[in-house]
């Protein structure tokens, strides 16, 4: 599966979830910026950024959208 086969899918599923939550929000910039990269790279991505220390949105939608990723593929 490549990434933006994925996003497609993670996007259908965060629809379900309110805008106004952060990681949702985060996850979905995520798959804005990168759904055209490689699958490795994007894996690669969401590794790096689940792994931030941060409460940021964007490492919070990682931290969600990365077991799902490890699951699809």
């Amino acid at each position: 599966m490549n990434a933006d086969v994925f996003c497609r899918g993670a996007r259908n599923e965060l629809a379900a979830w309110s805008s106004d939550d952060g990681w949702a929000r985060g996850a979905l910039a995520l798959c804005e910026m990168y759904a055209d990269v490689d699958r490795d790279r994007f894996e690669a991505i969401l590794i790096s950024l689940a792994a931030g220390r941060t409460g940021s949105a964007i490492a919070d939608g990682a931290r969600w959208l990365l077991p799902r990723w490890k699951a699809a593929t």
